[in-house]
């Protein structure tokens, strides 16, 4: 409650009222006692009341306009508002002076004494007292003058008259005198408060004003004083911070390390500068410089210590880094130069005099222009300049030269420094020689474009001019010829003579084509003895093929390998642009195309690819996509042609003919995919799972009670294949119901002659298993009596291009007659295809063929309807009308 000078004012105001107010009621009512007459006596209570009104009136508007500001920001606004207030107020002392004055002598008029005998002059000492009290020197004056006057013309016979008594005149002098002393006294008193509130007025200022922390210590360490610099630092208020030590305040350590230093400045009593780091609460770490020193009592013994602190935190922190790029600036491995907005260099580091040979002394005050090579021309410069100055950075690489004359690259970054009010103060240029870098990159660029056995292009450089090329012709109307060369008979002389021979085959070999090419043609080598030459401007074929002779000629040179001299040959694929209208990737897939067909040729030729085959074979991948699709999306479906005995009428099995669900173009027959098949890896998957998907219906139908035996086509790769017996035998023990002897087999004649020794083993390893073969189309191939004999085949079947005719054809119907006299006298069963009327059964029968098939018995069939057929066959008994007709 008292810290503050404000309620220490308020406190001592209370204090002194409370004080005169009491002694002013208890003299009073003392004097107050001397009446005896009521009426005198209430007179006179009501002029000592009119006078205290007055009085304290006074005192308290005073005291009212002369309290401290609460905040150290209002005190620190004026240096004295106290004698500011005293002299805008200076008129009211001296009224006042009036007021307590006739105050004064109201009161004593009312005392029932002779004013001229017993004047008790004591009385007006109070208002001479207050007035200088209160106003100084001129109102203590002024109130003594006027307390003088007015009781000397109040008194009869006046003071100053030879008259009035020497005593009364003796108590008039010294209420004069003693005015005049107490005024003087007032006065000096009033001066010496003035200028010690002047003086900590401006200590406040100081104090409150100042960015630095200003604090007083006691004995303890327990804060007596702190401004609010002091409380910012700390994070707390100042009322936080007084009677509190720097443990409340700062961390264990830190504060331990204060609080042992201030117990040593105490000790040493001398003042002492220096710096201190603390950690704040907020864990902040700090640094001050702090100036402390001994706080002293009245008796000379120090009682405390007192302490200016600063923070230098940034100022450090601005030190360091200010260290850290000196380091940083003479350390660099990179050159720095600093230059003046004249042009001049003012700084260099030590990488600067390394690189440039130029030592600190004599590159500065020159300008960069003493490093300049001549390389660059004026719109370089200008252009460099452009960009630092609107951008104020520049970045790329440069030619210089070294103080011995030697011109080097460097790669150059300079930037602009401007200070606050945008004006240029430095150009900072920093760079890096870079001449081991160029090297490195030249030499990784032939690395990466070049060959390093024959130094010609590589593919990573072909593929370059061949876009350029094909842009050119683009332009031109002329065609550019890949040319794809691959040496014939390379790899025995290299195993024959070593591959350091190889090698300078090949390097004869680059040196002879190098002889017959233009100098716009490339000659490039991809690897191994494969190169390909790039013609451009070619005005056609004609032309082309006369260059191409001459390369084939230049190849066959002869080349000296040491002691020995060898001539090789190549073979030559060429594709041409635009006539092959393609990228540059595929005009190079092409010419190795070609080349592989002209090796195959025979070598020692060349070969143009041809687009309209490779479009046929483009369509022909496509259709084969499209087949593996609908493999794997299931497709495919199997129809079932019924096979029947004409003599008896039994079913004795149904033919499995695949059949597409093309999502387009709806059902397919085999003859428009199949051959698509033909050839290709696809063809194994789609007989497979004809197998399995056929083994799979026939084991439902025998679950039904329909013992059917299947015959399944199967095409001459999928036969000779290593896996076909391993494939049937899974497939069968995946349908264990259905018993081997019930699966056919066909195979086309031309396929089973085509090896005819690989046929008959295969045939022989799945007879073991059970199942039985059948030679499809018989009769449209060149079958050999002795392997017809070798071949483990149960039936033949007679193709339907002799069945269809044989009624109106004779030469059909011998055809057909001769097979069946053959599979009889080699032990085989027969069956006739395309049997498309009754007719056609029934001269088949009278020839000796009990089994056919054909649109004639029925059509192919869905799985689910052939149950319902073989029902109605039966039933229909059509071969019975065979019979009676024969």
């Amino acid at each position: 409650m008292t810290g503050s000078p404000r309620n220490r004012f308020i406190l001592l105001s209370t204090i002194g009222y409370a004080v005169l107010g009491l002694l002013w009621i208890l003299l009073s009512d003392r004097m107050l006692l001397l009446f005896t007459d009521a009426g005198a006596l209430t007179r006179l209570s009501t002029a000592k009341g009119i006078f205290f009104v007055i009085a304290t009136a006074a005192v308290f508007f005073i005291l009212l306009h002369a309290v401290p500001p609460a905040s150290a920001a209002a005190r620190a606004a004026t240096l004295a508002p106290g004698m500011g207030l005293r002299r805008r107020l200076h008129w009211l002392f001296y009224v006042f002076a009036v007021a307590i004055t006739a105050a004064v002598l109201l009161l004593r008029l009312y005392i029932p004494f002779d004013f001229s005998t017993r004047p008790i002059l004591i009385l007006f000492m109070l208002p001479i007292v207050l007035c200088a009290l209160l106003g100084g020197l001129g109102p203590g004056l002024f109130a003594t003058a006027l307390s003088a006057l007015v009781t000397d013309l109040v008194a009869q016979p006046h003071f100053h008259s030879a008259a009035s008594s020497p005593y009364v005149q003796l108590q008039w002098i010294s209420l004069v005198l003693n005015g005049i002393g107490v005024s003087l006294l007032s006065g000096l008193l009033h001066q010496s408060l003035a200028r010690q509130e002047h003086s900590r007025r401006l200590l406040d200022v100081v104090v409150t004003g100042t960015t630095d922390a200003v604090f007083v210590k006691d004995g303890q360490g327990r804060y007596l004083l702190a401004n609010a610099a002091t409380a910012a630092i700390v994070g707390k208020p100042v009322r936080d911070i007084l009677g509190h030590d720097d443990r409340e305040l700062f961390d264990a350590a830190s504060a331990q390390a204060l609080m042992a230093k201030d117990r040593d400045i105490m000790a040493a009593g001398v003042v002492q500068t220096g710096e201190e780091h603390l950690v704040l609460p907020d864990g902040k770490a700090m640094a001050f410089l702090v100036t402390k020193g001994p706080m002293y009592d009245g008796n000379g013994h120090i009682c405390g210590l007192f302490g200016i602190s600063r923070d230098i935190t940034g100022r450090k922190q601005s030190e360091l880094a200010l260290r850290e790029a000196a380091v940083v600036f003479d350390g660099s491995y990179e050159g720095i130069i600093v230059v003046n907005p004249d042009g001049l260099i003012t700084k260099v580091n030590a990488a600067f005099s390394r690189i440039t040979g130029y030592r600190a002394d004599e590159a500065i005050g020159r300008s960069p222009r003493m490093l300049s090579s001549g390389r660059h021309d004026t719109a370089f410069y200008r252009a460099m300049w452009d960009s630092v100055l609107q951008q104020d950075f520049w970045r790329g690489e440069i030619w210089n030269r070294r103080k011995s004359g030697d011109c080097y690259p460097e790669l150059l970054t300079i930037s602009v420094v401007r200070d606050e009010s945008g004006r240029i103060c430095h150009y900072i240029g920093i760079f890096a020689d870079i001449s081991q870098q160029k090297a490195h990159e030249a030499e990784l660029e032939r690395i990466a474009n070049y060959d390093p056995l024959t130094g010609l292009p590589n593919r990573r450089l072909l593929s370059d001019r061949l876009g350029q090329a094909i842009r050119h012709s683009a332009r031109s109307g002329k065609s550019c010829a890949v040319c794809f060369l691959d040496l014939d008979g390379f790899k025995t002389i290299n195993d024959r003579h070593g591959h350091a021979a190889g090698d300078r085959l090949l390097a004869g070999v680059t040196d002879s084509l190098k002889t017959v090419l233009r100098a716009d043609d490339t000659l490039a080598r991809l690897g191994g003895d494969e190169f390909v030459v790039l013609l451009v401007d070619v005005a056609g074929t004609g032309e082309c093929a006369l260059v191409l002779e001459r390369l084939l000629a230049a190849i066959r040179q002869e080349v000296r390998l040491g002691d020995v001299a060898v001539c090789v040959s190549a073979s030559i694929g060429v594709s041409l642009y635009p006539q092959d209208n393609v990228d540059a990737d595929t005009l190079l897939r092409h010419a190795d195309q070609a080349m592989y067909l002209a090796k195959n040729a025979g070598k020692n030729r060349y070969q143009i690819f041809d687009p309209e085959i490779d479009r046929k074979a483009q369509a022909h991948r496509k259709e084969l996509e499209l087949l593996r699709h609908a493999l794997a999306n299931g497709e495919f479906v199997l129809y079932y042609q019924p096979k029947v005995d004409l003599e008896s009428g039994d079913i004795i099995g149904a033919e499995a003919l695949i059949r597409w669900h093309h999502p387009e173009r709806g059902l397919l027959l085999p003859g428009e995919f199949l051959p698509l098949l033909h050839g290709s890896e696809l063809e194994n998957a789609v007989d497979e799972w004809v197998i399995n998907t056929a083994l799979a219906q026939a084991s439902a139908w025998h679950d039904i009670g329909l013992s059917m035996h299947v015959s399944v086509n199967v095409s001459a790769g999928y036969l000779l294949a290593p896996t076909f017996c391993a494939d049937l035998a899974r497939a069968l023990q995946r349908h264990g119901n259905v018993p081997p002897a019930h699966l056919e087999l066909e195979v086309l004649e031309t396929a089973a002659i085509a090896d005819m020794e690989q046929a008959v083993v295969v045939l022989q390893r799945c007879r073991q298993l059970g199942v039985h073969f059948a030679l499809d189309d018989f009769g449209t191939g060149y079958s050999s009596l002795t392997y017809l004999r070798k071949l483990p085949v149960d039936t033949l079947k007679i193709d339907q291009s002799f069945v269809r005719d044989m009624l109106n054809d004779a030469d059909d119907l011998g055809i057909v007659e001769g097979v069946i006299q053959l599979a009889t006298v080699f032990g085989r069963q027969v069956i006739a295809e395309g049997v498309e009327t009754l007719q056609h059964g029934a001269l088949l029968r009278r020839l000796g063929c009990r089994v056919v098939q054909g649109y004639g018995i029925a059509r192919p069939l869905a799985a689910d309807a052939f149950p319902q057929w073989c029902q109605q066959w039966q039933a229909d008994a059509a071969w019975h009308t065979l019979t009676v007709s024969s």
